[in-house]
């Protein structure tokens, strides 16, 4: 029985040190993930500076993993190359080993110290930053007592010859010990959790310190696969060469280290009194030699992974920056929806409504299904763009966020009934070759004037939304008033020249007005974007 409640107890600090991460990944980056963007963006130009970048990233999301995606995406969105990207990587894995530092401390009693400072701050703030504080405080403390209780079920598991001799039996297989620690930490999916499992054994003599080099080299790359399994999932060929290549540095590092395990362990265990201060120097120290090693050769590294996983033409109806990986990083993750938005909006203006006046001009039956398709792939975009930022949810967004994913949709919507207007403008385009008729020379005018006032409205729109140009929105805005008078002429110059007996303008009647009709409509939608920009939604 008691053996049952060891396990009991290993599994309820297993749990609280995973909920304690994920409190202190949320609450951090409620607290500065617009800075720590803007310091990767900024910083990551030196090497050295972009290796620290990446330590403190690691270190603050408490996730390497959380980090490499952080990294796709500026690398996605053009803000980094992939050698930096690299670069702040290597740095990621020093940032986790840091972690573990922390966790190889003694401070039950501090933990219970941040665990009810952490409480009042989060149950009784009112303000959101002293909340998330409140947040990360709580979640160190649950990180730091769950490593106690790992620690405290272990004692019985000592009077178990089972589980001595099991423990034994792979001290003399270091390659199995590696596997193990390598599988535990790809299905935890975070290497300092194992970490913080291998030194509650070690605190009770169930771990040699023979068995350390091994355990942690598995760890060190076990806490990668998920990364390369899950990339593998993405549209953007950077997640996949970005993730290979850390799978590749710590791969490398296991390769060489492996087989001399046992002078690595006099070096690095041996002089240590304390096996788990030993446990974590052996993960910096292997995080380290990783940089000294790689560092240097980056830029060709990063071309080398070019090669290997080169750049695919995607389909416009595929969403090339809605990674999957990035909804663990909101900030990150509502940037990606809204350059998603953004090329949306490029393939309405130039796919679709900058082919209008060819439409109705020259009506070619490619133009037509070319259009066709467009408005297919403008429908899959707004399904996946809607999916990617419902899956964010409500809860664990800050309001700021939050907004910025309401307008984003707003927008996306917007973009998918213009796509459908324009289909509209298609089956009038395709009427006029039909029926073969012909505007009279003051409509067809009357027609270009119209389309190129709306065109330039709805282009302005867009450019405020990828901007935030409060001013270019506003002038949106006010251009609407024209739009509308705009129509309300060309209505009344159109009966005019009905009446005066036209033939062309008799025949083409039906057809003018439901031209004039949808270039209303694509300024309205127009209006909408700008009203978004300007917070009016």
């Amino acid at each position: 029985m008691s053996f049952i409640f060891s396990l009991l107890g290993l599994a309820g600090g297993l749990g609280l040190f995973l909920f304690g991460m994920q409190l202190c990944s949320e609450g951090l980056q409620k607290l500065a993930a617009r800075r720590l963007k803007q310091w990767v963006k900024v910083l990551t130009g030196n090497p050295i500076v972009a290796v620290g970048i990446g330590a403190l990233a690691a270190i603050g999301l408490q996730s390497s993993s959380a980090t490499s995606a952080l990294v796709v995406g500026f690398v996605s969105a053009n803000l980094m190359t992939l050698s930096q990207a690299l670069n702040v990587l290597l740095g990621s894995s020093l940032g986790a080993s840091l972690t573990a530092q922390l966790i190889a401390f003694k401070i039950t009693g501090f933990a219970l110290v941040l665990l009810f400072s952490g409480s009042i701050l989060y149950i009784f703030a009112w303000k959101s930053r002293r909340r998330s504080l409140g947040q990360t405080i709580l979640g160190f403390g649950m990180l730091f007592y769950g490593v106690s209780m790992m620690s405290s079920a272990m004692t019985p598991i000592r009077e178990y010859p089972i589980v001595i001799r099991m423990l034994v039996g792979l001290q003399s297989l270091p390659g199995l010990e590696f596997l193990v620690a390598m599988i535990l930490s790809a299905l935890i999916q975070s290497s300092p959790v194992f970490l913080a499992l291998l030194m509650s054994l070690s605190a009770h003599h169930l771990v040699s310190p023979d068995a350390v080099i091994p355990f942690v080299l598995g760890a060190h790359l076990g806490g990668t696969v998920t990364g390369v399994i899950s990339s593998f999932g993405t549209p953007g060929r950077d997640a996949k060469r970005a993730a290979l290549a850390n799978f590749g540095f710590k791969l490398a590092c296991c390769v060489i280290c492996l087989p001399l395990y046992r002078p690595l362990t006099t070096l690095l265990v041996g002089r240590t009194p304390d096996i788990s201060r030993g446990i974590a120097n052996t993960y910096t120290f292997f995080s380290i030699a990783m940089i000294l090693c790689f560092l240097p050769f980056t830029k060709p590294i990063a071309e080398l992974m070019r090669r290997l996983v080169p750049d695919l033409h995607s389909g416009p109806g595929e969403a090339q920056f809605l990674d999957e990986s990035l909804l663990d990083l909101p900030e990150l993750a509502v940037d990606q929806a809204q350059r998603q938005t953004e090329e949306m909006g490029r393939i309405v203006t130039e796919e679709m409504l900058g082919k209008m006046l060819p439409l109705l001009q020259l009506g070619h039956d490619e133009l037509f299904d070319g259009v066709n398709r467009m408005e297919l792939a403008i429908d899959e975009l707004y399904k996946k763009i809607s999916r990617y930022l419902t899956k964010l949810g409500n809860q664990s967004l800050s309001d700021e966020l939050l907004e910025r994913s309401m307008k984003t949709l707003y927008v996306a919507n917007d973009l998918e009934h213009v796509g459908d207007i324009m289909i509209t403008v298609v089956k009038q385009a395709q009427k006029i070759k039909t029926e073969a008729i012909e505007f009279s020379e003051e409509g067809q005018g009357e027609l270009q004037d119209m389309y190129l006032q709306v065109s330039g409205d709805f282009r302005s729109a867009l450019r405020a939304f990828a901007t935030g140009d409060q001013a270019l929105a506003t002038k949106v805005v006010r251009e609407h008033p024209r739009v509308l008078r705009l129509e309300k002429e060309l209505r009344f110059s159109h009966f005019e020249r009905m009446q005066g007996g036209n033939p062309k303008t008799v025949a083409t009647s039906s057809v003018h007005l439901e031209l004039v009709e949808a270039l209303v409509r694509v300024d309205n939608h127009a209006l909408n974007i700008a009203h978004v920009v300007l917070g009016i939604v």
